[in-house]
């Protein structure tokens, strides 16, 4: 592509920072250092239309952990290390919910649903395990999180379901609010943002970066890299590889009374009620190997393995009609901690947020935004 004179000196001039990802991380990010340094020039460059990763392809949880997931988590993992990350989840929804108001993001405090299966021996691990969780939850929401709630069972309508345990301190986003939200105010807060550019490749030099994009080339001061599940196509050396998730979503249903943040299996499967649909996703552990991907394709056997799971758990005894499949990318790596990381002098780096995008991304914005000079 070749540049005019106007493109080149109005929009594709040299910048303070440029930022690789339009998605929650990196548009919080160029926020808060542009707040710090309001005459600095910012752009964000994003490869999709919209957003290429998870940001705008998620569930809309307001969550930290359900009481299984912690629990695995803990075979893996130090306790402090654990309870650290559930302490930076809980501040990042506490700073996402200052940042953008909650009629901004639409915020609902639902609560939080773990579902049990019969056969799930994770339940009665659970359960001897609930007075530590909620002890160490306690020093962090401030109440006792957890309780049990299998009276919930046929108040919501499900089917071979035995055991509910509730989250008092969850609850849900509307995505699209939230992006179109942080959006907003990056924008109004002077970031220039361009949507349908990918950078190819970046050099640092005497004088910042050099990016090469396919819209040419652009240079800057400092670079931030902050497309989590696609960042090691730019950065192979920080061991961050990307997870596919599946979605599905219903039509419209009628007196839906499925109310909540729902997980099962670790928190391998979720669902919630948005607009009067069951949005369901997950099943990414049945295939960890094929969805360990860029690939924006739709993963056939997991697919059907949700279909199965919305007929005869969710909505048993219905025919719900499934009006939209589609898939996001996360971005993992090999312990669940966030990677905000000065890699050299000029090159930063945002990711690795293992999908609590919606709890950590504003905050990991934030603390990157102060490691580039915030």
């Amino acid at each position: 592509m070749q540049l005019s004179y106007w493109e080149k000196k109005f929009f594709f001039y040299h910048r303070h920072l440029i930022i690789c990802g339009a998605g929650f991380t990196g548009l919080s990010a160029a926020i808060y250092y542009k707040r710090k340094f309001p005459g600095r020039k910012i752009l964000v460059l994003e490869k999709s239309p919209i957003n290429g990763g998870a940001s705008t392809k998620n569930a809309g949880f307001a969550c930290f952990g359900s009481a299984s997931e912690l629990l695995a988590n803990l075979k893996e993992e130090s306790e402090a290390a654990v309870f650290e990350l559930v302490e930076k989840r809980w501040k990042g929804l506490q700073n996402l919910r200052q940042l953008l108001g909650d009629e901004a993001i639409g915020y609902t405090h639902t609560h939080g649903f773990e579902l049990f299966p019969a056969d799930d021996r994770n339940y009665a691990h659970c359960l001897a395990q609930l007075d530590y969780l909620n002890a160490q939850l306690k020093t962090i929401t401030g109440e006792n999180a957890f309780l049990t709630a299998d009276e919930k069972i046929n108040q919501f309508g499900f089917a071979g379901v035995q055991h509910v345990l509730e989250n008092k301190a969850e609850g849900l986003v509307d995505t699209g609010k939230m992006y179109s939200s942080l959006l907003a105010l990056a924008r109004e807060t002077g970031v220039d943002i361009f949507n349908g550019v990918q950078i190819s490749s970046y050099a640092e030099n005497s004088t910042g970066v050099l990016l090469e994009t396919s819209a040419g080339s652009i240079s800057c001061d400092l670079f931030l890299v902050a497309n989590n599940g696609f960042a090691a196509t730019l950065l192979p050396q920080i061991r961050t590889v990307p997870a596919r998730a599946q979605v599905l979503l219903t039509a419209p249903i009628k007196n839906l009374p499925v109310c909540g943040a729902f997980h099962i299996e670790e928190g391998f499967y979720y669902f919630r009620n948005i607009d009067n649909r069951i949005l369901l996703g997950g099943g990414r552990h049945l295939d960890f190997v094929t969805e360990t991907t860029t690939d924006l394709f739709l993963n056939e056997a997991i697919q059907q393995r949700l279909e199965a799971l919305l007929r005869t758990v969710i909505l048993p005894h219905q025919e719900p009609v499934i009006e939209q499949r589609w898939t996001g990318i996360m971005g993992m790596g090999p312990e669940k901690g966030v990677l905000a990381k000065q890699l050299t002098d000029k090159t930063f780096c945002a990711v690795r947020l293992s999908g609590m995008g919606i709890a950590l991304s504003t905050l990991l914005g934030k603390e990157i935004a102060a490691l580039m000079g915030y």
